[in-house]
């Protein structure tokens, strides 16, 4: 089955949201303008020399996956057990997560597709209703120099490169399908916009607070309509965060597939989880 073009750029898009969700306080606006500049041609260059077909490339992809998949494991667990499950173990949060990405990731990359594509609708509304619902809290005053411009840019610059290029990896060398400079730039600019949004909502207090992505929602009155309505938006972004673990242990499975035998592999990606799992507990 040929993998649908608007399939790949949809799980890009959501790939480099995830990613700049989870490190928000590292990344600012004019890093995501410089790291695109940067990356735009350095993927093209890739694709030219046809990178992914080396050794070594996989080899320094499935070093980088196994710590970034743990590492991101932490990260969506704990923002779980603040946002969504704050009874609930961090253990269980965790090992829950690994064991439906352990089942679903062997399943194939058409099959993780069809899965983020049918989520994606419904990510897509909320992400529009929530935009709707911030309109009448956006304060463009709030907005300034020192808000936007909260890090270092070399930093800041660098940490954004590497997720770009990783998501190619993740998305397109996998595919073996082209990229297109529009997925980037569609990408980024959204990021952009909604910097701008949670500043001219949270202002100042933007840099303090843990999530601003969420924090943006508790200013929101609906009446007692509903109650605690950021956890709706808390879960709408726990799915974008998900595809985001998943797609990483499929790049490990994906590696390793082609190396291993069916019995090997499945010993190897069970160590990996395990590992994975206890590192992510740290």
């Amino acid at each position: 089955m040929k993998t649908i073009k608007l399939e790949n750029r949809i799980t890009y898009f959501l790939l480099i949201f995830s990613l700049f969700l989870l490190n928000y306080h590292s990344i600012n606006i004019f890093s995501i303008i410089f790291a695109s500049i940067i990356t735009i041609p350095t993927i093209k260059l890739f694709e030219k020399i046809n990178i992914y077909k080396y050794k070594l490339t996989r080899i320094i992809l499935l070093i980088i996956s196994c710590p970034l998949l743990s590492f991101y494991l932490n990260k969506v667990t704990y923002f779980i057990s603040d946002n969504i499950l704050r009874d609930y173990s961090g253990l269980v949060i965790a090992f829950t997560l690994l064991l439906s990405i352990f089942i679903l990731g062997n399943k194939g990359y058409h099959t993780i597709i069809k899965v983020i594509i049918i989520n994606c609708y419904f990510i897509f509304f909320i992400t529009l209703i929530g935009l709707f619902i911030l309109i009448p809290y956006i304060n463009i005053q709030n907005i300034n120099l020192s808000i936007l411009n909260n890090n270092n840019l070399f930093n800041s610059s660098v940490t954004y490169i590497f997720y770009l290029i990783y998501s190619y990896f993740l998305i397109y060398s996998t595919t073996n399908t082209k990229f297109k400079n529009k997925d980037l730039i569609i990408s980024s600019s959204f990021n952009i916009f909604y910097i701008l949004l949670i500043n001219s909502v949270l202002s100042i207090i933007t840099n303090y607070v843990k999530y601003p992505y969420i924090a943006i929602f508790k200013k929101v009155n609906l009446i007692g309509f509903i109650d605690r309505i950021e956890i709706i938006f808390s879960m709408n972004n726990l799915f974008i965060f998900y595809f985001l673990l998943l797609l990483i242990y499929y790049q490990i499975y994906y590696i390793l597939k082609n190396k291993l035998k069916s019995k090997q592999l499945n010993i190897t990606l069970s160590i990996i989880s395990i590992l994975v799992f206890l590192f992510s507990l740290i």
